[in-house]
């Protein structure tokens, strides 16, 4: 997808003139609201943020190359679009970076949400819950025993039949 091409600006267009387009379009297809409106107007927003927020994800992709995590957070904050599919990519890797990996997950499930046909995504989706499931079986391997200090983490004492505490 050429995303000056869906717009139907000029790859020279200034920022301004692809927001006043992209405006304009918008303007224009929301007061049609049928199936075909929708993917249409689901391409122009895709195609525009590639044309804005483009070069800023490329600039974050590289700070997460250089596993420069604090500044690429600090950049992708900046944008803050929870409905870009890229976006979500990126903030699920840096949380796993930051050991959250359910966070991680919960943004990667998105990033393959808006954009299933995005394979870089969906690999590293699938990456992540087997490693979440791996580390899943190593913990019920081991042999977790309950404390022996004679203290419920849940209140009260052992003996106790009924909510000592929060559990």
């Amino acid at each position: 997808m050429d995303p000056y091409e869906v717009l139907g600006v000029e790859k020279t267009a200034s920022e301004e003139e692809i927001k006043n387009k992209f405006k304009d379009i918008l303007e224009e297809y929301t007061q049609n609201q049928n199936e075909t409106t929708k993917q249409k107007v689901l391409a122009l927003s895709a195609a525009y943020e590639l044309i804005i927020n483009g070069n800023l994800y490329k600039e974050i992709r590289d700070l997460v190359d250089n596993k420069n995590f604090s500044e690429a957070e600090a950049k992708l904050n900046l944008i803050n679009n929870a409905n870009s599919a890229e976006w979500n990519y990126l903030q699920g890797f840096i949380s796993v970076q930051k050991g959250w990996f359910d966070s991680g997950l919960n943004y990667l499930k998105k990033a393959v949400e808006l954009d299933p046909n995005n394979h870089e995504y969906l690999d590293s989706l699938n990456k992540l819950q087997s490693r979440v499931i791996d580390y899943m079986k190593k913990y019920a391997n081991k042999n977790v025993k309950p404390n022996s200090n004679n203290m419920n983490a849940c209140g009260g004492d052992n003996n106790s039949s009924g909510n000592g505490g929060m559990c």
